[in-house]
């Protein structure tokens, strides 16, 4: 029980994590490598204000997560939305592009040292039932199931969701009825980078975070959203869930140093029974 209680914990944060990831494949059908990084910078500048500001770190994520969409925002409408009219890999390789400049800046101005955010409840624990539970980590799965929950309304429930879904559904068909695709797709990729931002502060409550980690989160955060289902934002709650608990399991039965290929193997495994993953919905954010 304490493993699959512990897997459900890490899972919280790992679905956190790749949520931004899920939104965009799902909406704009891009896999945006520059996800780790976005991931980086929010722990990074989460960590600077709480430097230059004081504060709960969790509070002034908000405010990092505004400027870091508001940073995303263009990119995606003046650099990401014209390559997307010359082929799939364009807007692919300039992510990847993206990242490599956001690890070299942070490199610059942060060198390559790890660095965590420190605030009371990160090291605390909470014990139920002789099971004891690392508070950052049931914060990070209570913070999943708010955003799931929000963001699952904004699409099924606002003006805007629907025109995002439709969007997501016939791009073209969405154009000819009025749907602005190059401003939707940018206020996607802002929502996504600032979701990342409150995810790669949970990160810095948990663990430590260097200007080269993204890389590594990056494919966890893909991991969970091929085995949740490719655009699927409930599936990536699921899929956060699945990784968090195969991870655990595998780190005690095998070993810890086997946790990697442990779930990795299961991602294999998922891709060649159902390559779109557990629950991912036809043409559907």
């Amino acid at each position: 029980m304490d493993v699959v209680v512990q897997g459900v914990l890490l899972g919280g944060l790992y679905a956190t994590t790749a949520l931004g990831l899920s939104l965009v494949f799902g909406v704009i059908r891009m896999v945006n490598l520059a996800h780790g990084e976005f991931l980086v910078v929010g722990a990074f500048l989460t960590s600077v204000l709480v430097v230059a500001i004081g504060g709960d770190p969790l509070l002034l994520a908000i405010p990092a997560a505004l400027i870091v969409g508001l940073v995303a925002y263009p990119l995606q409408r003046f650099v990401l939305n014209p390559l997307l009219l010359h082929s799939t890999e364009a807007p692919i390789t300039a992510t990847f592009g993206v990242s490599v400049v956001i690890q070299s800046l942070l490199l610059l101005a942060f060198t390559s040292n790890p660095r965590t955010i420190n605030a009371d409840y990160a090291n605390g624990r909470i014990e139920i039932a002789g099971i004891g539970m690392r508070t950052s980590l049931l914060i990070a799965l209570a913070i999943a199931i708010v955003l799931v929950v929000v963001l699952d309304l904004v699409l099924n429930r606002t003006r805007f969701g629907r025109q995002v879904k439709a969007a997501a559904i016939d791009p073209e068909a969405a154009g000819l009825v009025g749907i602005d695709l190059k401003h939707t797709y940018a206020m996607v990729l802002a929502i996504a980078a600032a979701v990342a931002t409150i995810g790669g502060t949970l990160i810095a409550l948990s663990f430590s975070v260097d200007p080269v980690s993204g890389t590594s989160w990056l494919l966890r955060a893909f991991t969970v959203v091929v085995i949740g289902g490719l655009g699927s934002i409930r599936g990536t709650l699921v899929g956060g869930l699945i990784v968090g608990i195969v991870e655990s399991a595998g780190a005690v039965i095998f070993g810890a140093q086997y946790r990697d290929v442990v779930v990795f193997g299961i991602l294999v495994v998922v891709l060649l029974l159902r390559p779109n993953g557990l629950f991912a919905r036809v043409r559907s954010a």
